[in-house]
């Protein structure tokens, strides 16, 4: 070992252990010791698979519309040939499309299991580029996974080289979708027009850039929702499905502002899944996800004769105190009981228990305190996978939106997140007390 990494170790060392005494700095009724934790998600700390692609003629990707063909190949650590095959790849992303690194969708042309995940046609390479950790969707997808949600993307870390250019560390996640191995519900099709197939199932979004072909605003709200799956419900021949599915949330949003709102019988309660409910208001209230008010990147899904389910959860690269607008940037304060469906619920006492009840499970019940110590092994693992990354694209000292702080260097980056997160959750311990 040279005397410069013996340094670099060191230091390493000795900023794991401030971030262990923060993560100590918690109420003294909340117990401290973690379970036993499970090995990371990677192939091998400090060797990432590099994913290789190449498109046809070497033509540049310059839309998000549309697709370039190519090819791919997956290398593992050792070199090894992992798995290859052929592709069209787009771009993906609304404000992350604007950055230099960039984000992009795969459909590969015959379906393939990567590194683990189940084989499927459909990924994208998320950049996080406004992310100088690499890490906070992977975190925040993590802690959902420890929650025990039905479904959280999967995901690997790899290095991308795109035409034979190394492009930095990107995050190879699941494209959320319905699929026996994703979003597992039966998918509605055109002929579903009983009372009961015509119920689902419909994978949906809050996208206030109306997103996709068919959207549409809540009549009570003017909550911004478009239909991800079925891609065709605008289309002649949907417009059942069409009534059925915006009558669904008239009536879920009569039923929510309603003088029985909070009738578990006739209320809310009828139309939502609450536990879902409950988690995704702790998560994005913990991570303060500026987009997560039922405004953008909310996935929600109506299962075939179910209820509507908060999830897939989804974009946490600007969460964690990387934010500097919205009021996400404070460790206090509420960011999604301001949400209109949210804030109505706030007004259910039985939902704010619920609320209470939740948080003190997963802060006793040893969830939260693995998913903390979880963030120390992903800290030390892209430590060394990183350099590459900021050789490529050196940001770490230079402010790039929307970050709250700027702090030179990769530890710093981790250092700040830890610390802004230990702060906001002594203030939710405040708060949620039952």
């Amino acid at each position: 070992m040279t005397p410069a990494s013996s340094r670099a170790q060191g230091r390493r060392a000795a900023t794991l252990a401030l971030v262990l005494l923060l993560v100590g700095c918690r109420n003294a009724d909340t117990p401290t010791a973690p379970p036993a934790l499970p090995p990371p998600p990677v192939v091998e700390v400090g060797r990432f698979p590099t994913m290789q692609i190449v498109t046809t003629g070497g033509a540049p990707i310059t839309s998000r519309e549309t697709y370039v063909g190519g090819t791919w190949r997956l290398i593992g650590p050792d070199s090894a040939l992992l798995r290859d095959g052929s592709l069209e790849v787009r771009g993906r992303g609304n404000s992350t499309w604007s950055m230099p690194k960039k984000p992009y969708r795969l459909r590969l042309t015959t379906g393939a299991e990567l590194l683990g995940m189940p084989s499927n046609r459909h990924w994208a390479l998320l950049a996080n580029y406004a992310d100088k950790t690499l890490l906070r969707n992977d975190l925040v997808f993590d802690l959902a996974q420890r929650m025990g949600w039905t479904y959280v993307p999967r995901s690997r870390f790899v290095h991308l080289q795109l035409n034979g250019r190394y492009e930095g560390v990107y995050q190879l996640t699941e494209h959320i979708r319905i699929d026996a191995s994703r979003v597992n519900i039966p998918e509605v099709r055109i002929a579903d027009t009983s009372a009961a197939a015509i119920t689902g199932g419909y994978l949906l979004e809050v996208d206030e850039l109306y997103g996709e072909d068919f959207c549409w605003n809540t009549p009570r709200v003017r909550m911004p929702v478009c239909a991800k799956s079925p891609e065709t419900l605008r289309q002649p021949g949907w417009e059942r499905q069409q009534r059925y599915i915006t009558g669904y949330f008239a009536d879920l949003e009569n039923a929510l502002y309603g003088p029985s709102f909070a009738d578990p019988v006739t209320g809310y309660a009828a139309y939502i899944d609450v536990p879902s409910a409950v988690d995704y208001f702790l998560v994005n209230e913990l991570v303060k996800n500026v987009d997560g008010n039922l405004r953008r990147s909310t996935f929600l899904t109506k299962p075939r004769g179910g209820k509507l389910y908060f999830g897939p959860l989804w974009d946490f690269d600007i969460t964690l105190g990387n934010v500097n607008y919205g009021g996400a940037d404070a460790v206090a304060g509420w960011q999604i009981r301001s949400a209109p469906w949210f804030a109505r619920l706030w007004q259910d006492p039985a939902f704010v228990q619920r609320v209470k009840l939740r948080w003190q499970q997963i802060r006793n019940d040893g969830t939260f305190a693995s998913w903390r110590q979880a963030m120390l092994a992903r800290w030390d693992y892209m430590s060394v996978e990183q350099r590459r990354n900021f050789e490529r694209w050196p940001i770490l000292d230079s402010w790039v939106w929307p970050n709250r702080v700027v702090t030179g260097s990769y530890n710093g980056e981790m250092a700040a997140m830890q610390e802004w997160l230990t702060a906001r959750t002594n203030w939710l311990d405040d708060q949620l007390r039952p």
